[in-house]
């Protein structure tokens, strides 16, 4: 009888550790590809999931190393690329909780894997806002300079490299988290002769506007979601970037939207950090002054097409105004 009870205990510890739930499976990151359309940078220290259209297709580690990706987009349409933390899709990866979504940023992206098709998404660790807008960045050739090579880094020299440039590169696309941001430029020219193989042509961290010095200013929010900037060159007056003054003043007697080249104003011109929300309204009987950078390469001044529309949206004038470099241009919308 003792031998039977000993049996069934014997027996009975087997089959309890039969029944004990396997363990969570070991994370393994994908490898990047060895060519691609997007390169991620992960500065969040975190695991990540690469989704497109909310359809998983990427396992990265929490490496700040530059990660490479071919995403197919044969109509080289806008997709909504998202990124979740691993740790909160791992028990079902095929079903993210939309609400814990870590970044998300909607960027065309190009159905080719060349250098120059290649966007860029900067992840970082603050998770305030998913949302992830788009910086692009043009760096123009000048006749009469060679030009030096470009690294771009985000708030001090140490910061994150987002970009790296030669002359003539154009529109350059960055994903960036929502926020406000100091570019820092840091030129150089190949060299054979030295041991790192270039040779350091130093920094460029300021800019004139309005007779001030102040910083290279990138901003990014709900109502700036994509801006441009042209990098200056170093070494050549021809490579400085101009602004000019658009004073637009709202001679009716009701507000009105201030647009730019078919965007609001507000997501054109240059900030100082801050929040751009209302920035292209100006009320009845008042007037305003925006800082527009002269985009045209190798020239004082730019065509800018403005309009003025009620805020609901019907128009109210509308006409090509030259901007130019150092000056101001007024603009009167009239009843």
């Amino acid at each position: 009888m003792n031998r039977l009870l000993t049996c069934l205990f014997v027996l009975s510890l087997v089959f309890t550790g039969c029944e004990k739930d396997d363990p969570p499976a070991e994370f393994v990151a994908d490898a990047a590809d060895v060519a691609g359309n997007l390169l991620i940078i992960n500065n969040s220290n975190k695991r990540l999931v690469l989704y497109k259209e909310e359809v998983p297709i990427r396992k990265l580690s929490s490496s700040s190393t530059d990660y490479l990706v071919n995403v197919p987009n044969a109509t080289e349409a806008a997709i909504e690329l998202s990124l979740y933390d691993y740790e909160l899709v791992k028990d079902d990866i095929n079903n993210p909780p939309v609400d814990k979504v870590f970044k998300k940023w909607k960027v065309p992206l190009s159905k080719g894997t060349a250098l120059t098709d290649q966007v860029t998404w900067h992840v970082g660790a603050d998770n305030q806002d998913s949302n992830s807008g788009t910086l692009k960045l043009k760096y123009y050739a000048y006749s009469g300079h060679e030009g030096y090579n470009v690294d771009i880094h985000l708030n001090s020299r140490t910061g994150a490299k987002i970009a790296s440039m030669k002359p003539g590169d154009q529109d350059k696309q960055i994903g960036l988290d929502y926020g406000a941001y100091t570019l820092h430029y840091h030129y150089w020219a190949s060299d054979q002769n030295t041991a790192s193989g270039i040779e350091d042509k130093g920094w460029m961290e300021n800019q004139t506007i309005d007779n001030e010095e102040v910083a290279f200013w990138v901003v990014l929010n709900a109502g700036r979601s994509e801006t441009s900037i042209v990098v200056n060159q170093k070494g050549t007056d021809a490579g400085q970037v101009l602004y000019g003054k658009l004073q637009v003043k709202n001679n009716t007697n009701s507000p009105v939207n201030i647009w730019a080249n078919g965007r609001l104003i507000e997501e054109v011109c240059y900030l100082v950090g801050g929040n751009t929300d209302a920035l292209s309204v100006i009320n009845a009987k008042d007037e305003y002054i925006y800082i527009l950078p002269i985009t045209t390469e190798d020239a004082t001044s730019t065509t800018y097409s403005i309009k003025a529309t009620t805020l609901s949206g019907t128009t109210l004038q509308e006409g090509d105004v030259e901007v130019v470099g150092d000056e101001t241009t007024i603009w009167k919308v009239e009843n």
